[in-house]
């Protein structure tokens, strides 16, 4: 499955994910960005989860649930993942618990009880409808899109085998990407320091080459501090907090130099570990400058100790690369500083300083209420000139590049 993952199998990763972004920053400008002299308030954590949503869907099946268009809760996904999660939290710390679940529901009379079916009516099972929909079309024809599902597929998967895959990844891939997205920004915009070093780098860049709507991903990789306040904003704020446990093999194991019996389940904590003294001696402090050290062999070391937050071993997380993508295209186009080029010309700002959001951890994290008001950055207007004379793209260029990608920002991918 990792080929899907990777983008290896899916030709339309980075033309889905763009398409998707584009849209998302023309809703934001066209219904809540405010006027000088004003400020209008709304949660932008809200609305990065109809862009997570979307993105993951759009890249799963060919097609996405719409969510930003309506800005709503299509199929009241994010309200079931939500309210289940408390649930299936507390039942995973009781692994006898699980297991006689798993036997239960193998019993016909009472499995509609246990496990969500497309036929319900509520819950998950509507999105599992809407997913089985998109898998029964599919014939297996080379005129499918190159999506996730395709790739599924033609790898060997079953139909069944895939619905199953896509339920899991569109409740795990959305939402800890926009945990990600969402901490990232927040940790940025809360820090002046921060925000205008960035802002430098992105309208530099601008500056000095034509870049369409949103940035191609190779293009923003090649960003030193842009990367260095992703990094962090991972490193500050990983988007999981469950243990992933492993059962120890039944000879036992070691783990340093204490004995671990056979058959033990053993995990570690994210948050934990990214507080790790090799960061420095400030590993509470948001400080994106850490990553941009001479001393590569310390890089490297912080490096394999932040790749944890995705996991380790067979279980670790296939979608890291998607999120990456994500993470470079949302954070450029929220800083730059051109006017024709829609988030790019808007400062952002917390709505409530003393409490920008509500975020409850059930081992993945949800928010609310995280409110902003964006206006027009003064500087934008002094590209108008420049804009006018062909320095800077036109719309119509940003929509040819979204039509028509090219294959080095996918081989980027």
């Amino acid at each position: 499955m990792s080929a899907g993952y990777s983008g290896k199998d899916t030709q339309i990763l980075q033309p889905a994910i763009d398409d998707i972004i584009f849209t998302w920053v023309q809703r934001l400008e066209k219904s809540w960005s405010s006027k000088p002299g004003e400020a209008r308030d709304f949660d932008i954590g809200k609305r990065i989860q109809f862009l997570t949503v979307d993105i993951t869907t759009k890249i799963c099946l060919g097609e996405s649930f719409r969510c930003i268009e309506e800005d709503r809760d299509q199929y009241e996904f994010l309200k079931s993942v939500q309210d289940a999660t408390p649930v299936s939290l507390q039942l995973s710390l009781f692994p006898e618990i699980t297991k006689m679940m798993y036997y239960l529901s193998k019993i016909s009379l009472i499995r509609h009880l246990l496990v969500p079916s497309s036929k319900d009516r509520g819950g998950i099972g509507k999105v599992m409808k809407a997913i089985e929909n998109v898998v029964n079309k599919r014939d297996g024809s080379n005129t499918a899109p190159r999506d996730m599902l395709d790739s599924f597929l033609r790898r060997g998967l079953s139909l069944e085998q895939a619905k199953t895959e896509l339920v899991v990844t569109l409740v795990a891939g959305s939402d800890t990407t926009s945990t990600a997205v969402q901490a990232t920004l927040l940790l940025i915009i809360t820090n002046p320091r921060v925000y205008r070093r960035l802002q430098e780098e992105v309208d530099d860049v601008v500056a000095n080459s034509k870049v369409p709507v949103p940035i191609p991903d190779g293009q923003a990789r090649q960003m030193p501090y842009l990367q260095a306040c992703i990094q962090e904003g991972l490193r500050i704020h990983p988007p999981l907090a469950q243990l992933r446990d492993r059962v120890t093999p039944p000879e036992g194991d070691y783990i340093h130099g204490y004995r671990i019996p056979p058959g033990t389940s053993v995990g570690f904590n994210s948050w934990g570990t990214q507080r790790d003294a090799v960061y420095g001696d400030d590993p509470n402090v948001f400080r994106p400058e850490r990553w941009l050290d001479h001393d590569e062999i310390k890089i490297q070391k912080m490096r394999r100790t932040c790749d944890l937050v995705f996991g380790c071993g067979p279980t670790k997380c296939l979608g890291p690369n998607i999120a990456a993508m994500v993470l470079n295209k949302v954070i450029f186009e929220i800083q730059t500083n051109s006017h024709d080029q829609l988030m790019r010309r808007f400062e952002i700002t917390t709505s409530n300083p003393l409490r920008p959001w509500k975020s409850v951890c059930w081992g993945i994290f949800f928010q609310e209420d995280f409110k902003v008001w964006i206006t027009p950055r003064e500087a934008a207007w002094q590209h108008e000139s420049k804009r006018a004379n062909g320095s800077l793209p036109t719309r119509q260029g940003t929509k040819d590049a979204l039509a028509a990608p090219t294959n080095t920002d996918v081989a980027h991918s």
